[in-house]
């Protein structure tokens, strides 16, 4: 689905204004309001926005808006104009309470943008969740007790848990790769301590892996967590309870399907954390150990560019990497330093893809249709009248109804194409009068060795019985 058919068009355009930064504080405001407030009257938030932005609002010039000069001759005016301003965006809805005052509601997707944004501006010390000693927990409890309700929610709560996880370890791998952007850029010693202790340390290391490694360890609990799902899955009896139970909770519209997606859920989560320490732990563990080698190596060059021979020609080769002109340069310190280009020689040095030339329409090619002639279509009759002819079909069916006067598919026997075809040639046949048989469908189909036909009665006609 199109994102603006589930919000409005305008939402993020008070971000892209050059007032960005207020309207970016009045989203903060309506997200402290939100939270703080269960009814939300109209005058409280405009209260607050005039109480913790006085001096944003009486900064702002607000250049280009549609701000009227009543509302822009003081502080009072311009808080009115945000609240008329994020209305119109559709960052809250109005509405009229009982007291006939008038109350501001917060949708769906402004809530959750609104919580983002919040936590992007927040600085406090997070905390990885325990996803993992919460999976185990949750199904050490349901397996100890007795309701088979809690066993279902527990899969599916491991199955959530688990997604969880896997999504914290790709943001943690991501985050590992951006702070190594980042210390590339970096040319004082204070910016890369600060980054990598206050930052890096703080946010990613304290927050994230640390927790992985020693309360939430996934080594810790990954027996305990398969062991538990290894003996529901092999208890057919449970298996059955859990699926009525999902089947009554309406995570499936058959008990059928709520067993498949049970199994799968249970398989799925025995799975990752087979992988989970091979592709995510050891992953994430190489890349922080590349980032160190990184920070300590730029730490002790940038301490000692000013001293030795290297930090001298790192200093030079990042000037000559940021000089557009750096072919001049080159050519200037030619005769001092021996700069050579690097390369190297692999299996695809001596080859090079061809490449297609231009495609041009060419003129058509007629074709020829040459028929059959006269003897090839003798052949052909003679050849379907003596093997596929109606003696031979009804032969075929006696020998299907030989013994008995009813057969249906399953005693067709079809091994081969002929029987295929003499089963297809049999039933435009069985409505003939003069046939010695009666040919009905019944409802479904029927496959032996990989022909499907449908599901027929063959019967044998009356006259034949007597005779």
């Amino acid at each position: 689905m199109n994102l603006f058919e589930r919000v409005p068009t305008e939402l993020f355009s008070v971000l892209a204004s050059p007032n960005r930064a207020l309207y970016a504080d009045a989203l903060d405001v309506l997200y402290e309001t939100y939270r703080e407030n269960l009814k939300i009257p109209e005058d409280t938030f405009y209260s607050m926005l005039r109480g913790k932005l006085e001096q944003q609002l009486a900064d702002a010039t607000f250049e280009g808006e549609d701000i009227d000069e009543e509302e822009l001759r003081d502080i009072s005016g311009r808080a009115r104009f945000l609240v008329r301003k994020l209305y119109r965006k559709g960052w809250f809805e109005r509405e009229r309470g009982e007291d006939f005052e008038e109350y501001i509601t917060v949708p769906g997707y402004s809530s959750r943008l609104l919580e983002v944004f919040h936590q992007l501006r927040d600085d406090s010390p997070v905390r990885g969740y325990s996803y993992v000693f919460g999976t185990y927990s949750t199904l050490k409890v349901a397996a100890e007790g007795g309701s088979v309700y809690d066993k279902m929610a527990a899969v599916y709560s491991a199955y959530e848990n688990t997604q969880a996880l896997i999504h914290l370890l790709q943001m943690v791998y991501h985050n590992v790769k951006h702070f190594f952007q980042l210390q590339i850029k970096m040319q004082e010693v204070n910016d890369v301590l600060a980054s990598h202790f206050d930052e890096f340390g703080q946010k990613v290391v304290e927050a994230y892996i640390r927790p992985l490694k020693i309360k939430d360890s996934v080594p810790k609990y990954r027996v305990p967590i398969q062991t538990i799902l290894t003996s529901w899955v092999e208890d057919d009896a449970l298996l059955l309870a859990l699926s009525n139970a999902a089947l009554q909770d309406r995570r499936g519209a058959t008990l059928d399907e709520c067993r498949r997606d049970l199994l799968q859920k249970m398989f799925w989560v025995k799975d990752c954390y087979d992988s989970i320490e091979h592709d995510f732990l050891d992953e994430i563990d190489q890349q922080v150990r590349r980032y160190t080698r990184a920070t300590t190596q730029k730490l002790e060059n940038l301490t000692n560019r000013d001293y030795n021979v290297r930090g001298n020609l790192n200093y030079l080769l990042g000037a000559l990497g940021e000089n557009r002109r750096s072919s001049q340069l080159v050519d200037r310190i030619q005769p001092v330093f021996q700069l050579l280009e690097q390369s190297f020689l692999s299996e695809k040095s001596l080859w090079y893809r061809k490449r297609p030339g231009k495609r041009v329409k060419a003129s058509p090619v007629l074709i020829e249709e040459t028929g059959l002639d006269a003897a090839t279509e003798e052949q052909a009759a003679r050849l379907f009248r003596t093997e596929y002819g109606r003696a031979a079909i009804a032969a075929y069916v006696g020998t299907w109804l030989e013994g008995r006067d009813i057969c249906y598919s399953k005693d067709l026997g079809l091994s081969d194409d002929k029987a295929y075809i003499m089963s297809m040639l049999a039933v435009l046949t069985g409505q003939d009068p003069d046939a010695d048989y009666l040919v009905r469908e019944l409802e479904g189909t029927f496959t032996e060795n990989e022909y499907t036909i449908p599901q027929l009665q063959i019967t044998r006609k009356e006259r034949n019985h007597e005779s």
